[in-house]
């Protein structure tokens, strides 16, 4: 049902993806991205990453939280995207990373969330990984966030060939893009929406495009014609949605 886009021969053919992306965000919604030409072992490499850093303490986690900046850590239930029907919050923790901001830099603003990460170093979590393993991630996370920026503007031209406008229309409004990653881990309590229980609660994303990279787990759900339907893992793809008319649950 949701439909799968492929993007390596775009540059030969973008005119017939570009109606294919059409019909998907236009009838759908969502749809799963391959051929995005982001490494698998890239990808690995994040998951992980990601492994290491939530399987720290909850202090040393704890120590990696700018909730000013919205950066670093979020503690699992901190969060309840959908409280109308949640009885507690989403069984998710996470992790925020977006662009490198220094404090000295121009464009430092905090009531922007323009500013810099907060990084695991062995100071800032009582030297539960060693100096090396804090450095990977940052450098797995930085390479990460490098190539996603780079494909998210490959799928914004495709959007706006989409519209029927030149590829470039939207270039201007995405010089300085206020991107995220977000790592995620759910935990293991089964969700119950009889009860008010989720592990993400429905909601519809902000900004322009997400793009999801799921690992082997089910449980990702999207509102399609008022029914909540599976949307299944897919190795080595992503899913994509539309922030503004795409909604979606994890149970």
């Amino acid at each position: 049902m949701i439909p799968v886009i492929r993007i390596d021969d775009a540059q030969e053919d973008r005119q017939t993806t570009a109606k294919i992306l059409r019909e998907a965000c236009m009838n759908v919604g969502f749809f799963y991205l391959e051929g995005h030409g982001i490494p698998h072992d890239l990808l690995e490499k994040v998951f992980l990453q990601s492994q290491k850093l939530f399987h720290l303490s909850t202090s040393a986690k704890q120590a990696l939280k700018d909730a000013t900046m919205s950066r670093g850590y979020t503690a699992m239930e901190e969060e309840t995207l959908d409280p109308k029907s949640q009885t507690k919050g989403d069984t998710k923790e996470g992790f925020y990373i977006g662009p490198e901001i220094s404090k000295d830099d121009p464009r430092f603003n905090p009531a922007k969330l323009s500013g810099p990460n907060v990084w695991p170093t062995e100071q800032n979590i009582k030297g539960e990984l060693s100096a090396q393993d804090c450095q990977d991630f940052r450098t797995v996370m930085d390479e990460y966030f490098s190539q996603m920026t780079a494909l998210s503007f490959r799928v914004t031209q495709l959007l706006a060939l989409a519209l029927e406008l030149n590829p470039h229309y939207f270039d201007p409004y995405f010089q300085e893009p206020m991107g995220f990653i977000r790592l995620l881990h759910y935990a293991k309590e089964t969700s119950n929406p009889e009860n008010g229980v989720f592990a993400c609660g429905a909601h519809s994303d902000y900004g322009m495009i997400t793009l999801l990279l799921t690992d082997h787990q089910p449980g990702l759900q999207i509102h399609y014609k008022g029914d909540w339907v599976d949307a299944p893992p897919r190795p080595n793809a992503f899913v994509v949605n539309l922030g503004k008319y795409g909604s979606e649950t994890s149970c």
